[in-house]
């Protein structure tokens, strides 16, 4: 048995002219019905593997993959995940840029994942940083403004700017995936924090000596986690490095804006 041998199909143009004009009509109505599907269809395709390469147009969303993950977190979930450097995942197998694509900043594939998928929780809490008696301000810390600086920033954590006055950027610590830690932040930012130091972008640190400590306070009570503490909604947060009785720890504690509460 020989396969059966397929002509392409010639479009008949003197049969069309003849056909009655209701047939015209159709024929023509599902010509244009295809050609809108077959557009829709490129365009849908084009937004579906949209990739950072993609969005060169805006500085901003350069620095933003199709999933909302910013350099800084495809970064750090390559070290979460894939640590020999392989392209997948150490845990799944699965390529890395899989994981990262549905939203995983460690792999959610494993009971021992503490981080949540991009936008599995959106909370905030209020909280102020002093160094030797001196609110850190952290106005050059937004979400939007280092993206456009082209500066390292995360999207699971990360300060807003734009918020109605009396609010000041820096003043809430937004957290868009359940489970992130303090550190994430620090860390996107080009700072440190843990139970013995602080250090600054500018690489200034100050760290546990003599007589000057590093504290951490969450709802007014001393917290032991420090770096690894996960905030809850309307928190109220202090990190103060420094020297101050329990006067002066006191008054920045009261310090702390009300604002969460309002997002």
């Amino acid at each position: 048995m020989h396969p059966r041998e397929y002509k392409p199909v010639k479009l008949n143009t003197a049969n069309f002219i003849k056909m009655p004009n209701s047939e015209k009509i159709l024929t023509a109505f599902i010509v244009l019905v295809v050609a809108v599907a077959l557009i829709s269809l490129a365009y849908t395709s084009k937004a579906l593997f949209l990739t950072k390469e993609n969005l060169n147009e805006d500085n901003e969303l350069n620095h933003l993959s199709a999933t909302g993950f910013t350099a800084f977190d495809v970064g750090l979930a390559k070290k979460f995940m894939d640590k020999d450097n392989d392209g997948k995942c150490d845990v799944c197998g699965m390529d890395v840029d899989l994981c990262i694509q549905t939203g995983q900043l460690q792999c959610n594939m494993v009971s021992g994942s503490t981080i949540g998928i991009l936008d599995s929780e959106h909370i905030h809490a209020d909280w102020k940083v002093y160094i030797n008696g001196i609110a850190l301000n952290l106005s050059d810390k937004s979400h939007m403004e280092r993206m456009r600086s082209n500066k390292p920033v995360s999207s699971f954590i990360h300060v807003d700017s734009d918020a109605p006055p009396p609010e000041k950027t820096g003043d809430i610590i937004h957290m868009h995936a359940t489970g992130v830690p303090l550190w994430i932040f620090f860390e996107s930012v080009g700072m440190r924090f843990d139970s013995n130091c602080i250090a600054l972008e500018n690489k200034e640190k100050f760290c546990n000596e003599n007589n000057k400590k590093l504290k951490f306070f969450v709802n007014g009570k001393e917290n032991s986690e420090y770096e690894n503490y996960v905030f809850k909604d309307n928190d109220e947060i202090l990190i103060s490095y420094g020297n101050e009785d329990k006067e002066g720890i006191k008054q920045q504690l009261a310090s702390i804006t009300d604002f969460s509460k309002n997002h």
